[in-house]
């Protein structure tokens, strides 16, 4: 069915929420591993950020790296990166979330919505429309997308604050699964994107629906 407006706008606000702004980075769990990883972790391979469903350059899964699991999904968590706190994924309405606490900074969030676009274009408009507020706003890229087989819409945008500082870049694929729409989330400093792709890169192929 079709995104209802308000609700559109409030699915589409909660997902494009910046997590980078949490304050002394309270947003992570202690050093440790937590209960749901398995596996040993290994550095993050570089890569590039694909901008194309046809690009081959992503990264083979690493089997070594520990996974992060829900009822609905799992992904893997790159060498250097932790989970969120339970509170802070529970204030910005995220079912998932990790990152990586020390420079370069960067953060991984997940958030599930019950309401599905009408076809990608509903879907594309409705994100659009409400990234376009963000303060300095920068599409840098709109193109398709897949993730785990399954076909979507990616956006890489840059946006500051009222001044024109503390630039972010976010990159965000919007993929409808079973019926629910998933928001996958990349959110780094603008000056330490190239610093993040292969970590990026590493999740996403790693993405796995249930």
């Amino acid at each position: 069915m079709r995104f209802p407006k308000s609700k559109s706008r409030v699915v589409a606000a909660a997902a494009v929420a910046v997590l980078l702004a949490v304050g002394g980075w309270q947003a992570f769990k202690p050093s440790g591993k937590p209960a749901q990883n398995t596996g040993e972790q290994k550095p993050g391979q570089s890569g590039q950020v694909q901008t194309s469903p046809s690009s081959s350059s992503q990264p083979a899964v690493n089997s070594s790296l520990p996974y992060i699991e829900t009822a609905g999904f799992k992904y893997q968590e790159p060498s250097g990166w932790a989970q969120m706190s339970q509170k802070v994924l529970d204030s910005s309405g995220a079912a998932s979330g990790i990152a990586r606490p020390t420079a370069p900074a960067a953060t991984f969030t997940l958030k599930v919505s019950e309401a599905t676009p009408k076809d990608d274009n509903d879907l594309k408009n409705s994100i659009l429309d409400e990234l376009k507020k963000f303060s300095h706003f920068e599409l840098k890229s709109a193109s398709e997308t897949k993730v785990d087989g399954e076909g979507g819409q990616k956006f890489v945008y840059n946006f500051s604050d009222k001044n024109g500082d503390n630039k972010v870049t976010q990159q965000m694929s919007v993929i409808v699964n079973k019926n629910k729409t998933y928001f996958l989330l990349f959110s780094s400093a603008a000056a330490d994107l190239d610093k993040q792709t292969g970590d990026f890169a590493q999740i996403l192929a790693s993405f796995h629906f249930k």
